[in-house]
C-alpha cells in the first residue's frame, strides 16, 4: 500500500474517531463541523437526509440528548470508507436507548460526505415506549 493510500485511510479513521468523540461529548456543533456541506445521512429505516443544514433541523426536531455514549465494537477502513460496529446508548426526554448499529462512513476532504446506519427501527421504538409499527 502506497504511502498515500495509508494517508488517506488514517485520516478517514481519525474523522470517524472525533465524530464518536464529539457525540460522546454531546457536542452538535463539533458533530456537525465534521460533515460536509453536501452530506448525504440515511438512517436505512427512513428517508434520507440531504445536506448539512437537513441534519442539523433533524437533530433539533429530536430536542436534544440527555447524554450519549457511542460504544464503538469495531471499525474497518478501505480507502476513504470507515465500517463501524456500534451501541448507540443515549438519552432522549429522559428515555434511555440502547441501539445496535452497523454504520458506514464516507469521508472526503476530512469531513463526512456520506453516512449510513444500518438498525432495527422496532427495537428503537419499542424502547421509546412507541407502537413497533
Amino acid at each position: 500500500m502506497a504511502d498515500r493510500d495509508r494517508h488517506r485511510e488514517a485520516t478517514a479513521l481519525a474523522v470517524v474517531h472525533d465524530f464518536i468523540a464529539a457525540w460522546n461529548a454531546n457536542d452538535m456543533d463539533r458533530v456537525l463541523a465534521l460533515l460536509d456541506e453536501n452530506v448525504r445521512y440515511h438512517n436505512m429505516p427512513v428517508a434520507p437526509l440531504d445536506g448539512r443544514r437537513a441534519v442539523a433541523e433533524y437533530l433539533a426536531s429530536k430536542g436534544g440528548f440527555d447524554w450519549i455514549n457511542w460504544r464503538l465494537l469495531a471499525i474497518a477502513v478501505d480507502g476513504d470508507r470507515v465500517l463501524t460496529e456500534r451501541v448507540d446508548d443515549f438519552s432522549i426526554g429522559g428515555v434511555e436507548v440502547s441501539l445496535p448499529i452497523m454504520g458506514t462512513f464516507e469521508i472526503q476532504d476530512g469531513r463526512i460526505r456520506a453516512w449510513r446506519d444500518y438498525f432495527d427501527m422496532d427495537t428503537y421504538r419499542r424502547q421509546l415506549g412507541k407502537p413497533a409499527h
